[in-house]
């Protein structure tokens, strides 16, 4: 039987997986197939930086794979062949006739060699850190933003502070004055996460109505400035924040996933949390160094960043991640429908228990990390009851150290 070209959205297709609203035939987010989030935190990419890759990820349970790991997994497959047991239930499934083979096979390669075509290669850090800095020059902090942070807790000092590190309102309707200004001033915009060449043959910023909000800049170890986080005024899919990024875009490119620092690089001690902005808040209010972790299963660049500042100097990590870590798992029918629909009786929450295994999950990893660093880790807990479980008041790092009053509850974050 000559084998039938197929990507994971086939296997997708196959397997009933729902696919949600948005993203495009190269990116795009699904309801998982595993926990059943539907918030758009599984994402399945077909084709990234120009190279096919079938990929899936969960950023809620973390399950993630190929496409042959999807359809082994839900299917049930085990041992030591089980992938090339399932490429040929595959195969045996995909109701494709030769024509259509040919057909698709063509396709596959075009949008390969075409998205390949039109992205462009990452600059290096230093050539992002110019033009951001340029970039920065541009824009100001609003009123409303300003507002927003006074809401988290901050002092004008703070948001001083922070709007000097590049905390600034995007500006949907300058994003092609913006780059011909940067271009004026000598900037080279190619690869620089977020900028492209649009329809027009001009470069642009992807600054849109959609993605309004205000830059999380984001640090490296030396003082780069290599990327942003975008606070949304309007959570998109439930998400509240999007990486300033011009992948799929002509002549653009992803940013990754970086952590940042806020704070010293020479500390002989930093916090990890997770969240760009989390972290440069509670450093603003306490003075500690923080890692700000993107995803709390983003492991490969936090562990580079702790290597890096390792070498500076640094021998205790205190794990800062969200109190999620010790929440209790009792049903109260805090998740509205899907409570109506559980089948747990009304004793464990399964809701609750997914959060905390995975945030739990992103705990074990950054105290694995630390093992094979040699970095001394301890876990940070706040806002806790007698039997140390939390007390679901402030769950956040960030929320503990900026609350109102910290007299009213006389403990520290430890």
């Amino acid at each position: 039987m000559k084998a039938k070209p197929f990507t994971i959205t086939d296997v997708g297709a196959l397997l009933g997986v729902q696919k949600l609203p948005g993203g495009d035939e190269d990116s795009y987010n699904v309801v998982c197939p595993f926990c059943g989030d539907e918030r758009g935190k599984c994402n399945f990419i077909v084709i990234k930086n120009g190279e096919l890759v079938n990929v899936y990820h969960c950023f809620h349970c973390g399950a993630g794979g190929n496409m042959l790991t999807l359809y082994a997994e839900l299917n049930g497959l085990y041992g030591a062949n089980r992938y090339q047991r399932a490429y040929w239930k595959i195969q045996e499934e995909l109701p494709m006739g030769i024509q259509e083979y040919k057909i698709r096979q063509k396709k596959v390669i075009q949008r390969e060699k075409r998205c390949k075509e039109k992205l462009a290669e990452p600059a290096d850090y230093e050539n992002r850190d110019a033009v951001y800095r340029e970039m920065l020059k541009l824009l100001k902090l609003s009123f409303s933003h300003k507002t927003d942070l006074r809401r988290r807790g901050l002092t004008e000092a703070e948001i001083s502070r922070m709007e000097q590190l590049g905390y600034k309102s995007i500006c949907a309707e300058d994003s092609v004055s913006i780059a011909r200004r940067l271009i004026r001033s000598g900037c080279n915009l190619k690869g620089v996460p977020g900028f492209f060449v649009n329809r027009n043959h001009d470069w642009e910023i992807a600054f849109y109505p959609k993605n309004s909000g205000y830059l999380c800049p984001v640090w490296s170890f030396d003082g780069l400035l290599t990327a942003f986080q975008i606070r949304l005024d309007v959570p998109y899919q439930k998400r509240k924040y999007v990486w300033l990024s011009s992948a799929k875009l002509n002549k653009g490119c992803s940013p990754g996933s970086p952590v940042s620092l806020s704070g010293d690089s020479e500390a002989r001690r930093v916090f990890v949390t997770e969240g760009i902005l989390k972290a440069e808040v509670t450093h603003q209010r306490t003075g500690e160094t923080y890692i700000g972790n993107p995803g709390v299963l983003n492991y490969k660049e936090l562990r580079q960043m702790l290597a890096q500042l390792k070498e500076r100097g640094l021998r205790e990590v205190v794990e800062a991640n969200d109190m999620d870590k010790l929440m209790r798992l009792d049903c109260r029918e805090d998740y509205g429908t899907v409570c109506r629909t559980c089948s747990e009786g009304g004793l464990e929450c399964p809701k609750k228990k997914e959060k905390r295994e995975q945030i739990r999950k992103g705990c074990v990893k950054l105290y694995e990390i630390c093992g094979e660093l040699s970095l001394s880790c301890h876990r940070a807990a706040w806002d806790t009851d007698g039997e140390g479980m939390w007390r679901e008041q402030y769950k956040g790092i960030d929320d503990w150290e900026l609350r109102d009053d910290p007299a009213d509850y006389g403990q520290e974050a430890a």
